[in-house]
């Protein structure tokens, strides 16, 4: 450690470790921690690694200046799987949601299966009306703003 910053001979330069990065391969990404980050051309390194499935721990991890989905989410949608934020990054809000009924079971096992069923049981509804593994936001997007609707 050199004051505030970490030091060493084996650190890679940043763009050096950002190109390789979105190209090394994975079959499942979850981009977490921060918004707007992912570009079209860091999709298309990983859709050309293998890519099956984004599951979005961050709010709209997509760089569009859209507020929800822009053109880089509708491009990825169509390309691969993405369970959007408002599914995969639910937990706390579910857990809030359970806590705030009356005479529920206050364990750790009752909220976690509770978050689980939650999240289950919106895939299972998106599954339903498409079981491609693609366009899975969009689906999830059209029965949430239906289920607003009524």
């Amino acid at each position: 450690k050199d004051g505030n910053k970490l030091s060493s001979s084996h650190v890679l330069p940043f763009d050096e470790v950002n190109a390789k990065i979105w190209s090394m391969g994975a079959d499942i990404f979850i981009p977490g921690a921060a918004s707007k980050l992912i570009t079209r051309e860091q999709v298309d390194h990983m859709l050309d690694g293998g890519l099956e499935l984004i599951s979005c721990g961050a709010n709209v991890p997509f760089v569009d200046d859209d507020v929800f989905f822009g053109p880089t989410a509708v491009y990825t949608d169509e390309k691969t799987g993405i369970i959007p934020d408002f599914i995969a990054n639910c937990g706390m809000a579910r857990v809030f949601a359970y806590l705030m009924q009356e005479d529920v079971e206050m364990t750790d096992q009752a909220i976690f299966s509770d978050t689980s069923n939650t999240i289950y049981n919106a895939m299972e509804e998106v599954v339903k009306i498409s079981p491609d593994p693609v366009k899975i936001s969009s689906n999830a997007l059209y029965l949430a703003l239906r289920k607003l609707g009524n």
